[in-house]
């Protein structure tokens, strides 16, 4: 077979097989970006080629099936090109009604699909921030209609989706939470601070400030959701959740890069969530949870007990914190190489005349 014809099917078989398999936004667009027209006219060149060139009937033959499977391939990319824009009008269509916090909307679906699709798009849309996915959203239905007539074969055409979403704080509480983190770094965090005090600033802060609690009923802690930042700074205490995005907002605040990281812990297998954060251009992780032990005495009583910090889990590698818990990696998350060479004391219980006392 001559080099044109390599030539040709070479610029065609880039594309490759693909599935109908969820598939990351990312690998949406770089989809969506292929010109396929390209590689029609690429196809058609081999074709052409293939006629032109004197070849033994079985090495024609399978050089046809392989210009086949190509072209089949493109088809694939032209439909799933179809689809993903679909996604893409979908999921942009609901975004906005995320931003303003919106309890009950509808969108404009237009497609034949299914309600998990659609709660798909939803999710996909939940996730794009952290900090509004593990600490803002709390849950949402999806409602659809569908058009009987343009349905056929058991596939269903919606026309339309309805959302109810639930939030776990209204946005008069996400500005005081805004307006407190804002006030509380250009107070206690001066610029000229080093990225490592402003993190132990910020670490001993919200561990000190707050009590982890699972809620006074339906996870709720002073009337506030035990996984937002709020049960910490206006409530009687929050979850992983809370501290940990509560860590994110004031590091960030402070000029910070941070990232919030979730796993199943290997002391209970129960869900867990801390976050990872730069310190001169290495990363670090930090479980400001962890960092807050509850401690339970048969007698005695502690003085001052908000205020027991440990640094068990303070600026640690990916070595070290994996002996406690797993870590749901994404391509996104930073690898901590090694632990911060130094750590401040653990503060320590004492007992004294009988009494058991909190010193630094």
């Amino acid at each position: 077979m001559g080099k044109k014809i390599l030539l040709a099917l070479a610029l065609a078989l880039f594309i490759g097989p693909t599935t109908s398999h969820a598939v990351s936004q990312e690998l949406e667009q770089k989809i969506i970006a292929i010109d396929t027209n390209k590689q029609k006219q690429n196809l058609a060149k081999a074709r052409k080629l293939l006629e032109e060139k004197k070849l033994s009937k079985e090495r024609k033959a399978n050089y046809q099936a392989r210009i086949n499977k190509i072209e089949q391939n493109v088809d694939k990319i032209i439909k799933y090109q179809e689809i993903f824009k679909d996604n893409i009008r979908i999921r942009d269509q609901i975004r906005p009604h995320l931003q303003n916090r919106d309890s009950y909307f509808s969108v404009d679906v237009g497609k034949v699909t299914s309600n998990k699709k659609i709660s798909d798009l939803f999710l996909d849309v939940a996730r794009e921030d952290d900090y509004f996915y593990y600490g803002q959203y709390g849950s949402a239905k999806v409602e659809t209609s569908y058009n009987p007539a343009k349905s056929s074969e058991g596939k269903t055409f919606i026309e339309k989706a309805s959302f109810d979403v639930q939030y776990r704080v209204d946005l008069e509480t996400e500005y005081q939470v805004n307006s407190f983190v804002k006030n509380w770094v250009g107070e206690n965090i001066d610029p000229s601070l080093t990225e490592y005090a402003k993190v132990q600033k910020i670490h001993d802060f919200i561990v000190k400030k707050n009590f982890y609690s699972k809620g006074d009923s339906q996870e709720k802690s002073g009337g506030l959701s035990i996984y937002h930042p709020a049960s910490i700074l206006f409530g009687n205490g929050g979850v992983c959740n809370a501290y940990a995005t509560l860590f994110d907002l004031m590091s960030k605040e402070a000029g910070l890069n941070s990232q919030l990281i979730t796993c199943k812990s290997l002391r209970n297998g129960e869900d867990h969530m801390w976050n990872m954060v730069q310190i001169m251009g290495n990363w670090y992780h930090i479980d400001t949870t962890w960092d807050d032990p509850v401690i339970n005495f048969s007698q005695g009583y502690v003085e001052n007990i908000g205020d027991f910090v440990i640094y068990d889990y303070f600026l640690k590698s990916d070595v070290e914190i994996k002996k406690t818990r797993t870590i749901n990696e994404t391509k996104s998350r930073p690898q901590a190489n090694t632990n911060f060479p130094t750590s401040p004391q653990n503060t320590r219980i004492e007992e004294i005349d009988g009494k058991f006392y909190v010193v630094e």
